[in-house]
Protein backbone atom coordinates (compact mmCIF):
# COMPACT_ATOMS: atom_id res chain seq x y z
CA UNK A 1 0.00 0.00 0.00
CA UNK A 2 0.95 3.95 -0.29
CA UNK A 3 0.51 6.88 1.36
CA UNK A 4 0.95 9.81 -1.09
CA UNK A 5 2.56 13.79 -0.64
CA UNK A 6 -0.47 15.97 -1.09
CA UNK A 7 -3.04 14.66 0.95
CA UNK A 8 -5.80 16.36 -0.44
CA UNK A 9 -4.93 15.33 -4.11
CA UNK A 10 -5.12 11.74 -3.31
CA UNK A 11 -8.40 11.43 -2.30
CA UNK A 12 -11.58 10.73 -4.68
CA UNK A 13 -13.83 14.45 -4.07
CA UNK A 14 -16.35 12.63 -4.92
CA UNK A 15 -16.73 9.93 -2.22
CA UNK A 16 -16.37 10.22 1.33
CA UNK A 17 -14.24 9.22 4.03
CA UNK A 18 -16.02 5.78 4.51
CA UNK A 19 -15.94 5.13 0.50
CA UNK A 20 -12.53 6.22 0.36
CA UNK A 21 -11.05 3.80 3.53
CA UNK A 22 -13.33 1.23 1.96
CA UNK A 23 -12.35 1.13 -1.12
CA UNK A 24 -9.05 -0.99 -0.97
CA UNK A 25 -10.98 -3.90 1.25
CA UNK A 26 -13.67 -4.09 -1.64
CA UNK A 27 -11.07 -4.45 -4.20
CA UNK A 28 -8.51 -6.90 -2.64
CA UNK A 29 -11.27 -8.95 -0.17
CA UNK A 30 -14.25 -8.81 -2.67
CA UNK A 31 -15.65 -11.43 -0.25
CA UNK A 32 -15.96 -9.29 2.79
CA UNK A 33 -19.06 -8.89 3.89
CA UNK A 34 -20.48 -4.93 4.27
CA UNK A 35 -20.89 -5.34 7.96
CA UNK A 36 -17.46 -6.73 8.80
CA UNK A 37 -16.02 -3.67 6.30
CA UNK A 38 -18.14 -0.89 7.83
CA UNK A 39 -16.57 -2.09 11.12
CA UNK A 40 -12.72 -2.55 9.45
CA UNK A 41 -13.39 1.39 8.41
CA UNK A 42 -14.64 2.60 11.36
CA UNK A 43 -11.79 0.96 13.31
CA UNK A 44 -9.10 2.01 11.50
CA UNK A 45 -10.61 6.13 11.74
CA UNK A 46 -10.52 5.34 15.32
CA UNK A 47 -6.72 4.24 14.82
CA UNK A 48 -5.41 7.13 13.11
CA UNK A 49 -7.31 9.85 15.20
CA UNK A 50 -10.78 10.82 13.03
CA UNK A 51 -14.04 10.44 14.39
CA UNK A 52 -16.98 7.94 13.45
CA UNK A 53 -19.07 10.85 13.06
CA UNK A 54 -16.94 11.95 10.17
CA UNK A 55 -17.49 9.24 8.30
CA UNK A 56 -19.65 10.35 5.52
CA UNK A 57 -17.74 13.14 5.64
CA UNK A 58 -15.76 14.82 2.21
CA UNK A 59 -12.19 15.32 1.70
CA UNK A 60 -12.70 19.10 1.14
CA UNK A 61 -14.35 19.31 4.95
CA UNK A 62 -10.86 18.56 6.27
CA UNK A 63 -7.76 19.74 7.17
CA UNK A 64 -4.43 18.66 5.36
CA UNK A 65 -3.29 16.62 8.53
CA UNK A 66 -6.99 15.16 8.95
CA UNK A 67 -7.03 14.38 5.15
CA UNK A 68 -3.60 12.45 5.54
CA UNK A 69 -4.93 10.63 8.23
CA UNK A 70 -7.49 9.56 5.55
CA UNK A 71 -5.11 8.31 3.73
CA UNK A 72 -3.32 6.44 6.19
CA UNK A 73 -6.44 4.31 7.25
CA UNK A 74 -6.82 4.01 3.59
CA UNK A 75 -3.09 2.48 3.08
CA UNK A 76 -3.69 0.56 6.34
CA UNK A 77 -7.13 -0.75 6.32
CA UNK A 78 -5.88 -4.25 4.95
CA UNK A 79 -3.35 -4.77 6.74
CA UNK A 80 -0.29 -4.70 4.53
CA UNK A 81 3.12 -5.55 5.51
CA UNK A 82 4.94 -3.12 3.94
CA UNK A 83 3.67 0.78 2.97
CA UNK A 84 5.20 3.20 1.17
CA UNK A 85 5.62 6.55 2.41
CA UNK A 86 6.01 9.30 -0.76
CA UNK A 87 6.59 12.46 1.31
CA UNK A 88 3.99 12.02 3.49
CA UNK A 89 4.57 14.97 5.59
CA UNK A 90 5.99 17.54 3.38
CA UNK A 91 2.73 19.65 2.61
CA UNK A 92 1.65 19.72 6.01
CA UNK A 93 2.61 22.36 8.25
CA UNK A 94 5.44 22.20 10.70
CA UNK A 95 3.05 21.34 14.34
CA UNK A 96 0.93 18.64 11.71
CA UNK A 97 3.67 17.09 10.59
CA UNK A 98 5.22 16.20 13.87
CA UNK A 99 1.75 14.53 14.66
CA UNK A 100 1.33 12.39 11.50
CA UNK A 101 4.85 11.38 11.82
CA UNK A 102 4.22 10.37 15.28
CA UNK A 103 1.16 8.33 14.57
CA UNK A 104 3.37 6.85 11.44
CA UNK A 105 5.66 5.56 14.30
CA UNK A 106 2.85 4.03 16.63
CA UNK A 107 1.07 2.44 13.94
CA UNK A 108 4.38 1.09 12.87
CA UNK A 109 4.79 0.04 16.28
CA UNK A 110 1.32 -1.70 16.67
CA UNK A 111 0.38 -3.24 13.63
CA UNK A 112 4.68 -4.26 12.93
CA UNK A 113 4.90 -2.57 9.77
CA UNK A 114 7.73 -2.16 7.34
CA UNK A 115 7.96 1.35 6.02
CA UNK A 116 9.84 2.60 2.50
CA UNK A 117 9.77 6.13 3.58
CA UNK A 118 10.88 8.61 1.00
CA UNK A 119 11.91 12.11 1.74
CA UNK A 120 14.42 15.15 1.63
CA UNK A 121 13.53 16.68 5.53
CA UNK A 122 16.87 14.89 7.58
CA UNK A 123 15.71 15.71 10.22
CA UNK A 124 12.30 13.68 10.04
CA UNK A 125 14.54 10.64 7.99
CA UNK A 126 16.54 10.95 11.40
CA UNK A 127 13.54 10.60 13.64
CA UNK A 128 11.47 7.53 11.87
CA UNK A 129 14.26 5.87 10.05
CA UNK A 130 16.27 2.76 10.94
CA UNK A 131 18.01 2.16 7.97
CA UNK A 132 18.83 5.12 5.22
CA UNK A 133 19.59 4.98 1.35
CA UNK A 134 20.52 8.03 0.03
CA UNK A 135 19.92 8.56 -3.43
CA UNK A 136 21.82 10.99 -6.17
CA UNK A 137 20.45 11.40 -9.39
CA UNK A 138 18.49 8.23 -9.00
CA UNK A 139 21.62 6.74 -8.23
CA UNK A 140 22.36 4.93 -4.83
CA UNK A 141 25.50 6.50 -2.67
CA UNK A 142 24.98 5.15 0.79
CA UNK A 143 22.79 2.21 2.57
CA UNK A 144 23.63 2.56 6.36
CA UNK A 145 21.94 2.36 9.69
CA UNK A 146 20.74 5.99 10.88
CA UNK A 147 23.16 6.75 13.50
CA UNK A 148 25.96 5.73 11.66
CA UNK A 149 24.67 7.82 8.50
CA UNK A 150 24.74 10.89 11.21
CA UNK A 151 27.53 9.99 12.84
CA UNK A 152 30.37 9.24 9.87
CA UNK A 153 28.93 9.70 6.52
CA UNK A 154 31.35 7.98 4.09
CA UNK A 155 29.96 9.55 0.64
CA UNK A 156 30.75 12.82 -0.09
CA UNK A 157 27.15 13.45 -0.89
CA UNK A 158 25.77 12.67 2.00
CA UNK A 159 28.03 14.79 4.20
CA UNK A 160 26.88 17.41 1.76
CA UNK A 161 23.16 16.73 2.96
CA UNK A 162 23.90 16.89 6.30
CA UNK A 163 26.51 19.98 6.46
CA UNK A 164 23.27 21.56 4.98
CA UNK A 165 20.64 20.76 8.05
CA UNK A 166 19.85 23.68 10.48
CA UNK A 167 21.28 23.77 13.97
CA UNK A 168 19.23 25.93 15.93
CA UNK A 169 22.13 26.85 18.03
CA UNK A 170 23.88 29.69 16.52
CA UNK A 171 26.94 29.04 18.03
CA UNK A 172 27.11 25.62 17.30
CA UNK A 173 26.22 26.53 13.48
CA UNK A 174 28.83 29.17 13.12
CA UNK A 175 31.49 25.95 14.49
CA UNK A 176 30.64 23.69 11.36
CA UNK A 177 32.18 23.70 8.62
CA UNK A 178 30.24 23.28 5.24
CA UNK A 179 30.91 20.19 3.34
CA UNK A 180 33.32 21.99 0.08
CA UNK A 181 31.24 21.29 -3.32
CA UNK A 182 31.77 22.64 -6.68
CA UNK A 183 28.26 23.72 -8.78
CA UNK A 184 28.24 21.56 -11.64
CA UNK A 185 24.94 20.46 -11.12
CA UNK A 186 24.15 17.96 -13.94
CA UNK A 187 21.19 17.09 -15.89
CA UNK A 188 19.28 14.13 -14.65
CA UNK A 189 18.62 13.13 -18.30
CA UNK A 190 21.78 13.14 -19.35
CA UNK A 191 24.56 12.18 -16.71
CA UNK A 192 28.39 12.44 -16.45
CA UNK A 193 30.25 9.94 -17.45
CA UNK A 194 31.71 7.46 -14.26
CA UNK A 195 29.88 8.83 -11.18
CA UNK A 196 27.10 10.82 -10.78
CA UNK A 197 28.32 12.82 -8.13
CA UNK A 198 31.74 13.68 -9.64
CA UNK A 199 30.52 17.29 -11.25
CA UNK A 200 30.02 18.59 -7.40
CA UNK A 201 32.74 16.41 -5.57
CA UNK A 202 35.95 18.01 -4.23
CA UNK A 203 37.64 14.55 -4.28
CA UNK A 204 36.48 13.77 -7.60
CA UNK A 205 39.67 12.36 -10.25
CA UNK A 206 40.34 11.27 -13.34
CA UNK A 207 39.25 7.52 -11.98
CA UNK A 208 35.84 9.21 -11.16
CA UNK A 209 35.42 10.35 -14.66
CA UNK A 210 36.24 6.81 -16.17
CA UNK A 211 35.04 4.29 -13.75
CA UNK A 212 31.38 4.28 -12.75
CA UNK A 213 31.74 3.34 -8.59
CA UNK A 214 29.91 0.68 -7.31
CA UNK A 215 28.45 0.00 -4.27
CA UNK A 216 31.43 -2.15 -1.77
CA UNK A 217 31.15 -2.71 1.57
CA UNK A 218 33.02 -0.37 4.62
CA UNK A 219 32.35 -1.61 8.26
CA UNK A 220 29.33 -2.91 7.92
CA UNK A 221 27.32 -0.15 5.12
CA UNK A 222 27.33 0.26 1.65
CA UNK A 223 29.19 3.07 -0.21
CA UNK A 224 29.69 3.66 -3.94
CA UNK A 225 32.65 6.02 -4.07
CA UNK A 226 36.32 5.35 -4.90
CA UNK A 227 37.39 7.52 -2.42
CA UNK A 228 34.93 6.44 0.86
CA UNK A 229 37.55 6.39 3.36
CA UNK A 230 38.98 9.69 2.96
CA UNK A 231 35.42 11.47 2.56
CA UNK A 232 34.76 10.13 6.09
CA UNK A 233 38.14 10.65 7.58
Amino acid sequence: QMIFQDPLASLDPRMTVGEIIAEPLKALLPRMDRAERQQRVLRMMQQVGLLPAQINRYPHEFSGGQAQRIGIARALVVAPELVVCDEPVSALDVSIKSQVINLLLDLRAEHGLTYIFVAHDLATVRHIADRVMVLYMGRVMEITDRDALYARPLHPYTRLLLSAVPIPDPTLARQRRAAPAREELPSPLALPSGCAFRTRCPLADARCVAERPILREIDGRYVACHHAEAAGA
